[in-house]
């Protein structure tokens, strides 16, 4: 529970290991670990950030991040997380959310799809993002999903 909103499914669920209120220029933001409800083992992370595209933070980097650790990929975590964040979202009083991805991860942007988000663009990412500093990621793929 979060806020009071049961971030959880028959599989997995979500639970907060760090938040912040955002300050000036980054929104504010939530750090899930994904766990199975079978093991409570971790199976990888998400993010959610509240706001919309006039923050840069989410312009580039949408408001939902994920990340499923290796070995477990496969096995849809990341598309069962991003249907929880969208409660988590609407508790924010949210009625769209927007994910981004790399345009060569075909795993992103598949889960994209099957939550019926819609492709908005490519945008090139300034050379003072994250993504294009750590990952060697030059664009991004933009899903608006409505909630």
């Amino acid at each position: 529970m979060v806020n009071g909103i049961d971030l959880a499914d028959n599989e997995i669920y979500l639970e907060l290991y760090q938040s912040s209120d955002g300050d000036g220029d980054n929104p504010p933001t939530y750090r899930f670990c994904i766990k199975t409800h079978s093991d409570g083992n971790i199976v990888g992370r998400c993010s959610f950030r509240v706001g919309d595209t006039d923050n840069r933070h989410i312009k580039y980097g949408g408001n939902i991040g994920y990340d499923i650790d290796e070995p477990h990929r496969g096995n849809k975590y990341s598309q069962k997380a991003c249907k929880l964040l969208l409660i988590f979202a609407k508790s924010h009083g949210m009625r769209s959310v927007y994910i981004t991805c790399d345009p060569e991860n075909a795993a992103s942007r598949r889960i994209c799809e099957l939550l019926g988000a819609d492709f908005i663009c490519i945008l090139d990412l300034p050379e003072d993002d994250y993504n294009y500093i750590n990952n060697e990621c030059r664009r991004h793929c933009v899903y608006k999903m409505g909630i």
